[in-house]
C-alpha cells in the first residue's frame, strides 16, 4: 500500500514478516491502527499455493460469502458465531491459486459491529488491489 493509503485508513505503524497460520511461510504485513480509543489491526498476506474458492465451498469452518473488490472476485469470512465482532478476513482472487488476504481484527472490544469488521477488511482490500492493479 501506498503511504497515502495507510494514512487513509489511519496506521500508525506497519511490521513485515511471515505467516506462521495456516499458510506457512507465506510473506505478510500487519498494519497497526490507533485511532481515538479504537485500537485494531489489518494483516496483509500474500497466498501463492490456494485461490479463494475452499473460503467460498464450505471446506472452513467460516461464514462466507463471495464479493467483489476492484473488479476482482473475493470472498469474504468470518468464523460462525454471534456476539462480540472478530475477525474479518477479504481473500480477492489475484491470479490462479493465487490469492492476497486482508484480515481486519478489532483489538479494543466492544467497538465495531461484525459488519464494520467485514467492511473495514473489504475497504482494505480494495486499497491493496488499487496500488496492485497499478504495478501492472
Amino acid at each position: 500500500m501506498t503511504k497515502d493509503q495507510l494514512k487513509q485508513i489511519k496506521v500508525s505503524r506497519f511490521l513485515p514478516g511471515t505467516n506462521g497460520g495456516a499458510f506457512e511461510g507465506a510473506k505478510n504485513c500487519m498494519f497497526n491502527v490507533f485511532d481515538q480509543g479504537n485500537s485494531y489491526s489489518y494483516t496483509a498476506t500474500v497466498v501463492t499455493t490456494e485461490g479463494i474458492g475452499p473460503w467460498l465451498e464450505g471446506k472452513r469452518n467460516v461464514e462466507s460469502k463471495l464479493v467483489s473488490v476492484e473488479g476482482y472476485a473475493a470472498a469474504q469470512y468470518h468464523l460462525p458465531g454471534e456476539g462480540e465482532s472478530i475477525d474479518c478476513s477479504t481473500s480477492v482472487d489475484v491470479a490462479e491459486g493465487q490469492q492476497l488476504v486482508i484480515r481486519m481484527t478489532p483489538i479494543t472490544t466492544g467497538k465495531f459491529s461484525q459488519d464494520q469488521v467485514c467492511q473495514l477488511s473489504e475497504q482494505a482490500a480494495g486499497l491493496a488491489m488499487t496500488t496492485l492493479q497499478a504495478s501492472r
